[in-house]
């Protein structure tokens, strides 16, 4: 196989779906695929033309790879139940924060499996269930990497002027003060405020978009907005959105607030980080001239708020995720049936 090929083509897909848009998960899969199809090109070449002393020490390091790889999935098992565990003591029991802790403990279960069917019971099924689950395995792990890849690619591009802000709320304290991640939303929306104010001297419009949930004693529009107005922006410059309950209506409301006003405007989008991704996906899939920023993430917070997006990626786009696990589960089960 042709690797370099391959990763000239993934390369230029890539570019081109970055040009056009770069609000797509897509994005990251095949710059992804471009990297790894390289990599595989250079060490093919590497190989091919190593000294016999080479190709000895390359079979050295696969198979210290291949003796090391369970002890590194071991290791990354066991941090993702440490970080449940601390993330639940410092924020409160929420079955949510358990999500790492659960596949932790699936993967231990897989080593284990391995282990017991090698030493003692020999079954060859479980062996080749195994294989399936390491596919499956390997699929959603380059998925994931595909993710972290997409959260840079979706923040390329040329930056220019806009019209409006859109701030995505975050949730509030029990007393009515924002919460420590939509703080930092806002002071990052007041930085972009006034450098657009002072780069381009032109008027620039904040929306500050979230309704009131159950346990919140006002709408989160309102405390935004305050909170803004004490960071120095003026409040009439501030409009709120206060009907909102997910990401979606956020964009969808903010977007009819602000065609009434400017027609043709084009809004920068505040949120968190790990959320801007998932946000400019939404945005393209509404059509709307948004683009995400994002705003720093408490570090404790911050590996299961990139899990958790992930997770609502795979369930946004759950039936092509599920196609290709299928087929990538048909393809297993024949290559079986062929070596049987």
């Amino acid at each position: 196989m042709n690797w370099f090929y391959w990763g000239s083509l993934a390369l230029a897909i890539a570019i081109t779906l970055q040009w056009t848009d770069r609000r797509r998960w897509l994005t990251g899969h095949f710059f992804l695929l471009a990297g790894i199809s390289f990599a595989l090109a250079a060490y093919r070449k590497v190989s091919d033309q190593a000294s016999p002393l080479w190709q000895f020490m390359i079979v050295g390091l696969k198979v210290a790879a291949y003796g090391l790889m369970p002890l590194i999935v071991l290791v990354v098992a066991i941090s993702f139940i440490r970080y449940s565990y601390r993330l639940i003591r410092k924020e409160g029991w929420q079955l949510h924060y358990s999500l790492l802790a659960i596949v932790g403990m699936l993967m231990v279960g897989m080593l284990g499996l391995s282990v017991l069917n090698g030493v003692y019971w020999h079954i060859t099924w479980l062996w080749q269930l195994l294989g399936l689950a390491i596919l499956l395995t390997a699929y959603f792990a380059f998925s994931f990497l595909a993710y972290l890849v997409a959260c840079v690619t979706t923040r390329w591009g040329r930056h220019i002027p806009v019209t409006d802000i859109i701030v995505l709320g975050a949730g509030l304290m029990p007393d009515g003060r924002p919460t420590r991640t939509l703080s930092y939303r806002l002071k990052t929306a007041a930085k972009l405020y006034r450098k657009q104010r002072a780069k381009d001297h032109h008027e620039v419009t904040i929306v500050v978009s979230g309704g009131q949930g159950a346990d919140e004693v006002m709408p989160e529009s309102t405390a935004m907005r305050q909170y803004l107005v004490d960071l120095g922006i003026p409040r009439d410059v501030i409009q709120e959105e206060n009907q909102s309950t997910s990401t979606v209506e956020n964009l969808k409301f903010s977007h009819a607030l602000i065609v009434k006003r400017q027609p043709l405007y084009r809004a920068a989008m505040v949120t968190s980080d790990y959320h801007v991704l998932r946000a400019n996906i939404f945005a393209r899939q509404l059509g709307l001239p948004i683009y995400g920023t994002g705003s720093r993430t408490p570090w404790y917070y911050l590996p299961f708020a990139m899990f958790r997006e992930y997770l609502a990626l795979i369930l946004r786009f759950r039936w092509s995720n599920l196609g290709l696990v299928l087929a990538l589960s048909l393809y297993y089960l024949a290559a079986l049936v062929k070596i049987i």
